[in-house]
């Protein structure tokens, strides 16, 4: 920046002191003109600095890429997770209607089995007791088939608590997973979590952008340097001004892009 600013008040104070144009000049007069050299080596410099450019503007795309992959899977790894702990909770309350029948069968059996024990009838409460095992025999079987979630107590009248909202709340932290899968995903891997990386994505690209915008920048200095350099003689501060302020505004939208 500070050489181009250089070569500009050289080309300046060469049109303030003669205005009228000259021919380009040839090969020979600008390898022995200092100023010809002078933008010749900054218009090298400005292509090995719009190399790294796309260099870093390539590593920002790379990285913003990377985090929008993040998201998706983790989104479909939390979403993976989540409905297979509510088909384990909704199997389980299904599971206990039946569960239920049987317990609460088994407690009105043996209650009627009571009472007919102080009315003195052995038989039928020897009846009752006996399909009272049944019922429980056929609840013992039913029991295994809860996989995670099951009943925490049991209620009046031989009632099963199934209090699935608590489950749901357990799920969270502590789901019941087969080997190798995250516990902590439905802790982790959060709507928040996602959107969290999508915004750092978004931001990525935002920089990204504004590199390559710079990027742009160096091209049109560029090619106003060449401009200059082919261009007649005190004529030329037209185009190298120009190109000056491309570079001047490409390193400013660099250090934006660098800040942000």
């Amino acid at each position: 920046m500070l050489w181009g600013f250089y070569l500009l008040r050289l080309e300046w104070r060469r049109f303030a002191a003669d205005k009228a144009p000259g021919p380009p000049p040839t090969p020979e007069e600008a390898a022995l003109e200092r100023w010809s050299a002078g933008v010749v080596m900054l218009v090298a410099g400005l292509s090995i600095v719009g190399a790294l450019v796309a260099f870093w503007a390539s590593g920002q795309f790379s990285s913003a890429s990377g985090l929008s992959q993040q998201a998706v899977q983790e989104v479909t790894e939390y979403q993976t997770i989540k409905a297979e702990q509510d088909s384990y909770l909704n199997f389980g309350a299904r599971l206990d209607e039946s569960f239920q029948e049987g317990t609460v069968a088994e407690s009105s059996l043996y209650a009627a089995a009571a009472a007919a024990w102080v009315d003195n009838q052995p038989l039928v409460a020897q009846g009752l007791e006996a399909r009272a095992r049944v019922a429980a025999a056929g609840q013992r079987a039913l029991g295994p088939g809860f996989l995670c979630y099951g009943p925490s107590g049991f209620g009046p009248g031989g009632t099963v608590i199934y209090n699935e909202a608590a489950l749901r709340a357990f799920e969270v932290l502590d789901p019941c997973t087969p080997p190798g899968q995250d516990v902590t995903a439905l802790r982790t891997l959060t709507d928040a979590q996602a959107n969290k990386l999508e915004s750092s994505a978004a931001g990525e690209r935002s920089t990204a952008e504004k590199i390559v915008l710079a990027g742009a920048l160096i091209i049109v200095a560029v090619f106003f340097l060449t401009l200059s350099y082919l261009g007649r003689k005190h004529r030329r501060v037209g185009p190298l001004g120009a190109g000056v302020a491309a570079v001047g505004a490409a390193l400013v939208m660099a250090v934006v892009a660098a800040l942000a």
